[in-house]
């Protein structure tokens, strides 16, 4: 049995993102990422301008290196690493995609750039969304489900009306 193909070059991020992602800004306290990120469950933050413009990522291994501690465990750190501003902490100007992205591209970015989340973007470069590897993933297996489960799925069969004749 050949397994039907799912095309990722169909299928935009807009349909699979996390939409209204938790941002923070680049001059908050590295505690407010933390909270965010405990809070939350994240392990990637976009980080903002005042503009709400994107222009870093802050994630949960940039706070444990800047903390020495992990998300959850945060309040245990000193008083000047937590007051430290995300600018300092943050990955500057991540790779972001726009919501006509296919899940085809991002599966290039995850790969060619090593990152574990990418902020989804409007025209003005404002975070909409985010997709995570972790998402993406889940978003594949679904597809191939699904794909698998119409391979199998008996087709349709047109009845034909029985006309008696006396």
């Amino acid at each position: 049995m050949t397994m039907p193909q799912v095309d990722l070059r169909r299928v935009p991020l807009s349909a699979v993102m996390t939409r209204g992602p938790a941002t923070v800004e680049e001059v908050a306290p590295v505690s407010d990422a933390a909270a965010e990120m405990a809070a939350g469950g994240f392990r990637h933050l976009p980080v903002v301008d005042a503009t709400g413009a994107l222009v870093g990522m802050i994630s949960e291994r940039d706070l444990r290196a800047r903390l020495g501690t992990d998300v959850a465990r945060f309040a245990d750190a000193t008083a000047d690493a937590l007051a430290e501003p995300v600018l300092e902490a943050m990955t500057p100007d991540p790779v972001s995609l726009p919501p006509t992205a296919t899940l085809a591209q991002a599966l290039e970015v995850f790969a060619d750039e090593r990152v574990g989340a990418i902020p989804v973007v409007d025209d003005a470069d404002r975070p909409i969304g985010i997709v995570s590897y972790v998402d993406l993933l889940g978003t594949i297996r679904e597809l191939s489900e699904l794909a698998a489960r119409r391979a199998v799925a008996p087709s349709p069969r047109r009845r034909r009306a029985h006309v008696r004749r006396p």
